[in-house]
């Protein structure tokens, strides 16, 4: 059962103790990776403290390095008693408390600005919590109980509480970045001037409409081939023969291209040289089993309309609008922020 793996956001799952085989010199250096010399404060953030020890729980190096160990022991020796060594993992700290302190500090203004997460979204963020475990793990209502009893929780109530008091900040900052990138707006000149400057992402090439009847043996194949021929409907025939799960639209596969990806090469380089209103003269032998094709439809290359491509240039231009607003909201936020570092 993968129960654990699921609630490991519950930060005290991080408590768990990884017994692993190493040498007694390297499992002491991996638990001198802070020493006494280490400040009990990583940081201040407009006069909230990062302890030293929110940081470690964060970067989780600790539990990197023992797992580095298991997995390559030569190589996190070289990590764990070598100067070079040692200044990767202070960087990563580094790395790690610059992370905490913008979540710090998206937070407190999350706070100031008076967002809450209501009880009906709780509700529903916890109802999506507990189907994916039921769904991950194949459980039903009561074996999810007992999973979660077994993890030490006294009910389900109190697995409930314990994960919105360790993810309350995340669900604010989530709030917060909703209400900075919902701000953000697309307009049509916008659209349209970038559809102008890059007609090359919008160019198509010659696209054939295409239909195909599949049969499991030639022989059959051959047979209603030769019935269409005399002149029974193609549609009509792919309804009542084919065995592919396009039978019901009379075989309709739609437009494909010359470098169609996800169809057989056999199939499509076929298809492809065939005219609009032309039939292979014989069955296309490919790993699904044997086709009879027919083009019905012809466009050429060329370049796609405003119209057809302005939603795509829009949400494309939208989500990149509010990844640079919302950098630049927390760019913002760090350069009025007080802060200071012990690291």
């Amino acid at each position: 059962m993968n129960l654990k793996k699921n609630i490991l956001i519950i930060s005290a799952i991080m408590l768990l103790v990884l017994s692993i085989p190493v040498m007694a010199q390297d499992a002491q250096d991996v638990s001198e990776t802070v020493t006494e010399e280490t400040p009990e404060v990583a940081a201040y953030v407009n006069g909230e403290e990062i302890s030293m020890q929110e940081l470690e729980q964060f970067a989780g190096v600790r539990n990197i390095l023992m797992q580095l160990l298991q997995s390559n022991q030569e190589f996190a020796s070289v990590i764990l008693q070598t100067e070079a060594g040692q200044n990767v993992i202070e960087e990563f700290r580094k790395l790690k408390l610059e992370q905490l302190i913008t979540n710090e500090l998206l937070v407190q203004e999350a706070k100031k600005r008076g967002i809450e997460v209501s009880n009906e979204e709780m509700n529903n963020i916890f109802d999506q919590q507990v189907n994916a475990l039921k769904q991950q793990n194949n459980l039903n209502d009561d074996q999810l109980e007992q999973a979660i009893q077994n993890q030490g929780f006294d009910s389900m109530d109190q697995y409930k509480n314990m994960f919105f008091e360790n993810n309350m900040n995340g669900f604010l900052v989530n709030k917060l970045r909703e209400e900075i990138v919902n701000k953000v707006e697309v307009s049509d000149a916008e659209a349209q001037e970038f559809y102008n400057n890059n007609q090359e992402q919008f160019k198509t090439a010659e696209q054939k409409r295409v239909s195909h009847i599949l049969f499991d043996e030639k022989e059959k194949a051959e047979e209603v081939l030769a019935e269409i021929n005399n002149g029974a409907d193609f549609a009509e025939m792919a309804k009542e023969h084919s065995t592919g799960p396009t039978s019901e639209n009379g075989g309709d596969l739609g437009f494909i291209t010359a470098d169609e990806r996800g169809l057989d090469a056999t199939f499509r380089d076929a298809a492809m040289k065939l005219n609009v209103g032309e039939v292979s003269s014989e069955p296309v032998e490919t790993q699904f089993g044997f086709h009879i094709i027919k083009v019905t439809d012809f466009r050429e290359a060329g370049v796609r309309s405003f119209e057809e491509v302005s939603s795509q240039i829009k949400s494309q231009l939208r989500n990149q609008k509010q990844s640079q607003a919302f950098q630049d909201f927390v760019e913002g936020l760090r350069e009025a922020a007080e802060i200071e570092k012990n690291l």
